[in-house]
């Protein structure tokens, strides 16, 4: 009979401890950023509070933190046919919450894959099960407001994103994405300068890019220089129909440009 070999008491010890001082740096870094954004806030913040702040960011950031919404995309999808000429919506809650967007994208085929408040992680966590089978003709993406909310600096969330672009580049040579620029909101007006920073360098990755479209929705969401309250729900962060008349005035007319004017 084989013996099963266990590892030595000295050597699990070792490792338990790589694991645990892993996980208590990051902890220890999430707690530094949420003390120095509450400075910058002028909030104050227990020490209970920062601790149970920092744990939430830390499970959000799980890469499969949003199973359960995707495995109810792969159901739906063995009973559906797509076009060929399909065009894929995916990011986070702004998305999910499109629901006008086949009424409002006609007559160009859509499909709505938004989930939950999901990070470009995610999203690349999840890529060859929701972007990739659909062998979309276009990409659709609005992603890392909730990245820069978890935290994240612009320069990091711009990494996660370039995963993104190089997945498609290597996977979907073909498919163009289309990404939409993080919007201003009243809820995350405090993020304005990091959230500005992140869509200029999307902005200027799609200049040296065929491929890569940025859609501007910034300055269209503004009156004297401050998000339109009018445009969003309750929460002062998801849109309402107004919002979303704005997107798909912008939106639209790029997508009609780059595929029916030219079909």
């Amino acid at each position: 009979m084989r013996k099963i070999k266990f590892l030595q008491p000295s050597l699990l010890s070792f490792l338990v401890l790589i694991f645990v001082t892993s996980c208590s740096a990051e902890s220890t870094e999430i707690e530094d950023r949420i003390r120095v954004q509450a400075e910058k806030n002028n909030t104050d913040l227990s020490y209970g509070e920062i601790k149970k702040t920092a744990a939430y960011l830390i499970e959000w950031g799980r890469p499969d933190f949003y199973e359960e919404q995707i495995n109810v995309f792969l159901e739906a999808d063995k009973s559906i046919e797509y076009s060929e000429e399909l065009i894929l919506f995916t990011g986070s809650s702004s998305i999910r919450f499109w629901e006008t967007l086949t009424q409002d994208m006609q007559p160009l085929p859509v499909l709505n894959r938004g989930f939950g408040g999901a990070h470009l992680a995610h999203v690349n966590h999840h890529f060859d099960q929701i972007v990739y089978p659909y062998n979309p003709k276009g990409i659709v993406i609005f992603c890392g407001t909730n990245d820069i909310t978890a935290l994240k600096t612009p320069e990091e969330v711009f990494e996660d994103f370039l995963t993104f672009f190089k997945k498609v580049q290597q996977q979907l040579p073909q498919t163009t994405i289309f990404f939409i620029g993080i919007k201003p909101t009243v809820a995350r007006a405090y993020l304005k300068e990091e959230e500005q920073a992140f869509n200029q360098k999307i902005a200027q990755l799609s200049k040296e890019n065929k491929n890569l479209i940025f859609i501007d929705v910034w300055d269209s969401m503004l009156i004297d220089n401050k998000p339109v309250a009018d445009l969003f729900v309750e929460d002062g962060l998801h849109m309402n129909a107004e919002g979303y008349k704005i997107w798909t005035s912008l939106v639209k007319p790029t997508l009609v440009n780059a595929y029916l004017d030219d079909s």
